[in-house]
C-alpha cells in the first residue's frame, strides 16, 4: 500500500495527495429549549452529540476533534468512523 492509498480521502473531490490531519472546531451539543425549533439539529454543521464520545477530548474541550483538511477543496471533515451510525452519510 501506498503513503497515498493509506491517507483519508476527500468526501467531495476524493482525493487523498491534497488532505491534512487538522483539528477541527465543531459545533457544540445540540440542547432543546423552549421555542427552538428540534428540526434545526439536522441543519446545523457536525456537532459534538454526532461523534463517538472516544473520539472527544475531556472538557471543556470537547468541541475540538482530529479530522482532516483537503487543500483543494478548502473544506475540513472527520472520518466516517468517528460518526455516530446516525450522523454517518456514506452508510
Amino acid at each position: 500500500m501506498t503513503a497515498i492509498e493509506a491517507r483519508e480521502r476527500c468526501p467531495l473531490c476524493e482525493e487523498a495527495a491534497a488532505v491534512r490531519p487538522k483539528l477541527l472546531l465543531i459545533d457544540e451539543s445540540w440542547v432543546p429549549a423552549p421555542g427552538k425549533d428540534p428540526r434545526l439539529a439536522y441543519f446545523a454543521d457536525l456537532r459534538v452529540d454526532d461523534v463517538k464520545p472516544e473520539h472527544l477530548s475531556d472538557r471543556p474541550l470537547e468541541q475540538f476533534v482530529q479530522g482532516h483538511f483537503c487543500e483543494k477543496c478548502g473544506r475540513g471533515f472527520v472520518s466516517e468512523d468517528v460518526l455516530k451510525a446516525t450522523r454517518r452519510r456514506y452508510r
